[in-house]
């Protein structure tokens, strides 16, 4: 897995909130496959009302905690032709996939089968900006704007930071398929997409 996703199809977003983003219309992602894809395409469903908190100290904001998430995707791909899809994983950022299903010799994936609900802790999200440097902006700002940085640091404050869950889809022919001839990547064809999400954050006040 490379990083050169995070630059692709990188939608704007506004902050969902879990389970009832459903009642809500958001825009769907339409990634545009090519080779043996037809279409490969993430949907964004919601994200759990927890916050990010980031710590601090007198000189500044220090790291974020490291707890889980819940992020829920929906994914949806489709091969072209007589090839099917045969692996497909739903990552982070340059860690093992947070959810991968290899369907082997099968005739492929069932593509919308159900939503995921993918818990993943802070480090293993791609990020635009993340929680820890989304709280140095915000002290950054509030400085600029005239106030002191203890001033600042007194008391909780709420920003969002920017996260990224990634959706790869792999296909190959319908013989290489059956027989799961899949030793590696090599020579089969990825295809990817993502989504953003607007996380809340909150900065800590120095104890």
């Amino acid at each position: 897995m490379n990083n050169a996703y995070i630059t692709r199809n990188l939608k704007a977003l506004a902050v969902p909130v879990f389970l009832a983003v459903f009642a809500a219309s958001a825009p769907i992602s339409q990634a545009e496959a090519g080779g043996n894809m037809e279409k490969v395409d993430i949907v964004k469903e919601g994200i759990d009302l927890d916050p990010i908190y980031v710590g601090s100290n007198a000189s500044g904001y220090t790291g974020s905690e490291n707890k889980a998430h819940k992020y829920m995707v929906r994914v949806f791909a489709k091969a072209k032709g007589q090839n099917r899809v045969w692996k497909v994983e739903i990552y982070g950022y340059n860690t093992a996939p947070l959810f991968d299903k290899d369907v082997g010799k099968s005739e492929g994936w069932p593509v919308y089968g159900k939503s995921h609900v993918i818990p993943a802790k802070p480090g293993s999200v791609g990020w635009v900006t993340t929680p820890g440097t989304a709280c140095k902006n915000l002290l950054k700002q509030k400085v600029a704007a005239g106030m002191k940085k203890s001033d600042v640091l007194k008391e909780d404050r709420k920003t969002t930071a920017l996260a990224l869950i990634g959706f790869s889809a792999y296909a190959d022919s319908k013989s290489h398929n059956k027989n799961n001839k899949h030793v590696t990547h090599q020579g089969v064809e990825e295809h990817q997409d993502n989504v953003a999400y607007q996380v809340q954050v909150i900065c800590r006040a120095v104890l």
